[in-house]
């Protein structure tokens, strides 16, 4: 379960996590939650049957199948409904999915790496986040830092972003009192913001980012 405010990486963290491990010949799905309609997400994770609803015209196999062998990444997981979440825990305590509109159960071996930028246990207290799924989501927890907690971070991250660029040119480089503006700044929307700030700034710069650019 990867934890932290909007913008801190989460998406990253979890594909370098699968990138790094014996899975990384298998497929990453990257499944923003928050994005699919809830009475659409459980066929987009598990696949249905042709009949099972309006539209569906054929058999298909959902993400989790995709992902058979790899790792599944549910972004914003705390925007899914109760009821779904009681599916999820199924899937995730027996290893196997069932399509929708199908009877038959189909074992699928994947990793989940779970994210939300919302605190979960208060999610849980209030009763939009069920206690089991928490639990068995919260085996191994991360919790990423905003940036305004690692300033350190940002001169190599600008630096990083400011070569995207101009990859085919010199480097652009900053003024030093650029580079201050950018480490005192408070970054509300953390690495995601100083991304987008660095790469407006090196695209209408001189090739020396200077606090006007900003």
């Amino acid at each position: 379960l990867l934890t932290g405010e909007s913008g801190t990486g989460k998406e990253l963290v979890a594909s370098a996590i699968h990138q790094r491990s014996g899975r990384a010949n298998g497929t990453f799905v990257a499944v923003n939650c928050g994005a699919i309609p809830s009475e659409l997400i459980e066929a987009e994770l598990f696949g249905h049957m042709k009949g099972s609803f309006t539209g569906a015209d054929r058999d298909r196999r959902g993400l989790w199948e995709e992902a058979d062998g790899g790792t599944v990444f549910l972004d914003e997981i705390t925007e899914t409904t109760l009821s779904f979440q009681v599916k999820l825990l199924r899937v995730l305590q027996q290893g196997e999915i069932r399509r929708v509109g199908s009877n038959q159960t189909r074992k699928v071996d994947v990793r989940v790496i779970a994210a939300s930028n919302r605190d979960v246990e208060q999610e849980v207290k209030a009763g939009r986040f069920r206690e089991d799924l928490f639990y068995r989501l919260n085996a191994v927890s991360i919790v990423l830092p905003p940036l305004r907690e690692r300033r350190e971070d940002i001169p190599p991250l600008a630096q990083s972003f400011a070569e995207r660029v101009f990859s085919l040119s010199p480097a652009v480089a900053f003024a030093p009192d650029a580079l201050r503006l950018l480490e005192q700044y408070d970054w509300p929307g953390n690495i995601r913001e100083l991304e987008n700030a660095v790469v407006h700034a090196a695209a209408m710069c001189d090739g020396t980012i200077r606090v006007k650019d900003l």
